[in-house]
């Protein structure tokens, strides 16, 4: 047995956690709390422009997840490395790990299920946004985890480039694939992949490329840190994450523009059939990397102790997702649904914040 495979894990360098990732997370599963519970509570005399502002912010977390969960794997990768662990160890970590997610994505369906009586096949077998996040971890780890030189530790450059081209493919090649006609039977399976309805919410065409831009964004990122106190925290120096967080604004804007001129010149409406989905995917990319520089560059401005609950959120955002739908749409919603002004429905909101967390 080799010196590397036979360290044991108390002699190995301690993982060091970048906390600007964690704060992201947690901002993330803040603006997707809001979202939901506006969304499910306020009346619909009562959707305003402030109702139509949470509507904006109500587009941040989903791609902000995907991206984060890219970033996440490339953090893995990075400690894996200062370790010595072997590429290989490291692809069954991860592919183990986006499977769990993937199975969690079922039992929350069945839960949900039981709690608002909809034990029906569209319920259980929906693909929805933990199927999508376990699939494109599982998948991106499988394909694009590889060590450097034989039974190496993971190459992160290798990695990086092999995503970014999992990303790219399932892009373009989504109106293409969404456009296929599908038997009936093939519908709970295909819909983790493509749209197949009624039980596709979320599909790892094209989502997954933004998971792509999470691993990519974050290892260049990576590489313009420097020795200050900020970029201990956040992870990188201010000037990195000023740029990050103006690339993706840019890339925010300018996707939605050439969404709608694409739309308007092809006509029809937008799908995932539709070409326009390529800047739209583009264009949601860009809202993920806002959210990610966002919270990164908020790390190191937070009290110790606020940074720190913050960090606990982000570390148990699946449980916070998992724990507040129910009561933005489900029974447990009660009274709250569909009844609320946007001041009732903000009062509601901090306990189920609080809760969450």
């Amino acid at each position: 047995m080799s010196g590397a495979e036979s360290t044991t894990r108390r002699e190995r360098p301690p993982r060091r956690r970048v906390a600007g990732v964690d704060v992201a997370r947690a901002v993330a599963s803040l603006v997707m709390i809001q979202g939901h519970a506006y969304h499910g509570w306020v009346a619909p005399e009562h959707r305003d422009g402030a109702y139509a502002f949470t509507r904006v912010l109500g587009t941040l977390p989903l791609p902000a997840f995907l991206v984060l969960a890219g970033a996440g794997m490339t953090m893995r990768l990075e400690a894996a490395s200062r370790r010595g662990e072997a590429a290989a160890e490291v692809r069954r970590s991860l592919v183990r790990r986006g499977l769990q997610v993937f199975v969690y994505g079922y039992a929350v369906n069945l839960a949900y299920g039981l709690i608002d009586g909809g034990l029906d096949a569209a319920t259980l077998l929906r693909a929805d946004v933990l199927h999508v996040i376990g699939l494109s971890i599982a998948t991106t780890a499988a394909f694009g985890v590889r060590p450097l030189g034989k039974g190496g530790a993971p190459d992160l450059a290798r990695f990086a480039r092999r995503s970014l081209g999992l990303g790219l493919v399932v892009t373009l090649a989504c109106p293409f694939v969404s456009a296929l006609p599908l038997p009936s039977s093939a519908a709970p399976l295909a819909a983790l992949v493509v749209d197949a309805p009624p039980y596709t919410r979320m599909p790892l065409v094209p989502l997954m490329a933004w998971l792509a831009t999470g691993v990519a964004v974050p290892t260049a990122l990576r590489r313009r840190r420097d020795e200050s106190a900020f970029a201990a925290v956040a992870g990188t120096s201010k000037t990195a994450l000023w740029a990050a967080g103006a690339l993706g604004m840019g890339a925010a804007l300018l996707g939605d523009a050439l969404t709608a001129a694409t739309v308007d010149a092809l006509g029809g409406s937008l799908s995932r059939a539709h070409l326009a989905v390529w800047p739209n995917v583009f264009a949601y990319a860009g809202r993920g990397v806002v959210v990610l520089a966002a919270g990164m560059a908020l790390a190191p401005r937070l009290a110790p102790r606020t940074r720190a609950a913050f960090a606990q959120l982000g570390r148990g955002t699946l449980l916070a997702y998992i724990v507040h739908v129910p009561f933005c749409y489900g029974r447990l919603a009660g009274g709250l649904l569909g009844t609320q002004t946007m001041a009732s429905a903000t009062m509601w909101l901090v306990p189920l914040m609080a809760g969450s967390w």
